[in-house]
């Protein structure tokens, strides 16, 4: 009996992933899929990214590794469209499918098709490609959608528009050979909506950049925006529709007249940014809330080392369609989360797991309140619950796990003695 390997087997297993903003790309979101997608590709897998030639976030010197450096082959489709990318945001996005087509269907048929969920309607086109193609697909379900459109409001759920966008996108993720969750709610909610249980992998996000923290007289943000003496709690990232600001707002009015020494900080960006300004000047908090803009990506252990205490919101009804990253980043650096938002959610789900920070209601500032106060009152109490976030996250939730449960997810997809694309 010969042992020689057939001839078709030196032709690497051919993954196609979509996603519209890739490499180089500031947008934290944006590091999922090229480490996913570099760990495949190192793998032995012929990895084909077809993403947009436009950044959400200008990306930095040293923001993480090149992909193609790991045999990653990234294919860009044309800008239609100069500015800002969050100007005229749903043409972009629909000139990024309508452009992505051809660079999907032409060329060797893919083994895998992969995507995320941005821009949403990915995940319609990828299903049709599949269809097209005879060919797998699997949802990476960094949102669930149409459920957080009707969410946001942005469009009823009732009407006509509301039921086809149910029904195709229901039909979407049903035919999926496999959906990634990103928590416990979320698979919950994928069942709901008849993705089988079988076809559901569940894996979190991890945390992205650099995992050092820097406290003490060698934080420069504590430096240069006079916070030095002061207990900090930081609101990192985007504040956009899905999350609450009104109730850390007045949590932050009755905390500031017992704990004068405590400052909120938000970092970033969003939607509610001008709510929160609003709602800050109508409270008489300019004094104690500060709002900054992104920082360089080599102040990230800076950002986090200014943070006693780090708040992720969110508002009812998005509780497993949105699971903030920026709780995985708090807990690798052992930094405790103040969560304020539905109950049940996957947030407050691993929070209670871990015993890594405090899970509170929307609207209950009161407890909002003497939450932000312990980082005051107790800080060793505030030490111990950034202790069990970290352990949690190095036993459950760190990167090299995740990227071994896409491993084996890729394997499932596409078997080692599946048939070959041609």
């Amino acid at each position: 009996m010969s042992n020689r390997t057939p001839a078709h087997a030196a032709t690497p297993r051919k993954v196609l992933f979509l996603e519209q903003y890739y490499y180089p790309e500031g947008w934290g979101g944006a590091q999922f899929p090229r480490d996913v997608t570099i760990d495949w590709a190192r793998s032995g897998y012929e990895v084909v990214v077809v993403c947009g030639a436009e950044q959400y976030a200008q990306a930095v010197a040293g923001d993480g590794a090149d992909p193609r450096q790991s045999g990653v082959r990234i294919r860009r489709v044309p800008a239609l469209i100069g500015g800002d990318v969050r100007r005229r945001k749903v043409l972009r996005q629909m000139w990024f499918l309508i452009a992505a087509l051809p660079a999907m269907v032409f060329g060797r048929r893919p083994d895998v098709l992969v995507t995320q969920t941005n821009p949403p309607v990915t995940v319609l086109l990828t299903a049709m490609v599949s269809w097209l193609l005879r060919c797998p697909y699997v949802i990476i379900a960094q949102d669930l959608y149409p459920e957080v459109i009707f969410a946001h409001g942005m469009l009823s759920s009732r009407g006509l528009a509301a039921r086809l966008l149910t029904v195709l996108f229901r039909r979407a993720y049903v035919k999926a050979a496999a959906v990634v969750s990103l928590g416990p709610r979320m698979t919950s909610r994928l069942t709901e909506k008849g993705v089988a249980a079988q076809r559901i992998c569940e894996i979190s996000n991890w945390a992205t950049g650099d995992l050092r923290v820097v406290r003490g007289p060698g934080n420069e943000l504590r430096r240069s925006w006079d916070l030095e003496g002061k207990v900090v709690a930081v609101y990192s990232g985007n504040l956009g529709i899905a999350h609450d600001c009104e109730t850390l707002l007045r949590a932050m009015a009755a905390a500031s007249s017992i704990a004068p020494q405590l400052r909120l900080v938000f970092i970033g960006g969003g939607t509610r940014s001008d709510e929160a300004r609003a709602l800050v000047r109508e409270l008489g908090l300019q004094a104690t809330v500060l709002f900054k803009p992104f920082v360089p990506f080599e102040l990230l252990p800076h950002t986090y080392g200014l943070a006693d205490i780090s708040v992720v919101t969110l508002l009812p009804g998005f509780d497993g369609l949105v699971v903030p990253s920026k709780l995985f980043g708090n807990m690798a650096r052992c930094v405790p989360t103040l969560y304020i938002g539905p109950p049940g959610s996957d947030v407050d789900i691993y929070l209670r797991e871990s015993g890594g920070g405090l899970s509170l209601a929307n609207g209950d500032a009161d407890a909002a309140a003497r939450g932000l106060t312990l980082c005051v009152s107790d800080p060793e109490r505030l030490a111990e619950l950034g202790a069990a976030a970290g352990r949690f996250y190095e036993q459950r939730l760190k990167r090299e796990l995740a990227l071994d449960q896409y491993r084996r997810l890729l394997r499932r997809c596409v078997p080692a003695d599946g048939p070959m694309s041609t």
